[in-house]
C-alpha cells in the first residue's frame, strides 16, 4: 500500500510504501517511493527505492523530470522515511 507524502507545483504526487523487510538490502529494510503526475491521456510514473535511491522504473517522465524526481527524492529521504515509519507503526 502507497501513502501519501506531498504534492508539489505542477501537479506531482509523491508517495511512500511502509517498512518492507528485504534480506537483499543493506540494513535489511526499505521503503518504495512512488513519484506520479497526471497527463492529459493518464499518469507518468516512476518509482525508486531507499535506502539505496535506485530506480525501478520510470514510464513518461522526461529526463529534466527525472532529475528533478530524483533530487525531490535525495532532499525528503528523511521525512519520507519517518512517513513510511508512522504507516508501519499504524499498521502494527
Amino acid at each position: 500500500m502507497l501513502y501519501p507524502y506531498a504534492e508539489f507545483p505542477g501537479r506531482l504526487i509523491v508517495t511512500c510504501s511502509e517498512i518492507i523487510n528485504d534480506e537483499k538490502v543493506e540494513g535489511k529494510k526499505k521503503i518504495l517511493v512512488n513519484f506520479e503526475m497526471p497527463t492529459d491521456f493518464g499518469f507518468k510514473e516512476a518509482r525508486y527505492s531507499l535506502p539505496d535511491y535506485k530506480m525501478i522504473f520510470n514510464e513518461d517522465f522526461s529526463p529534466s523530470e527525472t532529475k528533478r524526481n530524483e533530487k525531490i527524492l535525495h532532499n525528503n529521504a528523511e521525512l519520507i522515511w519517518e512517513v513510511s515509519e508512522e504507516e508501519s507503526k499504524k499498521r502494527a
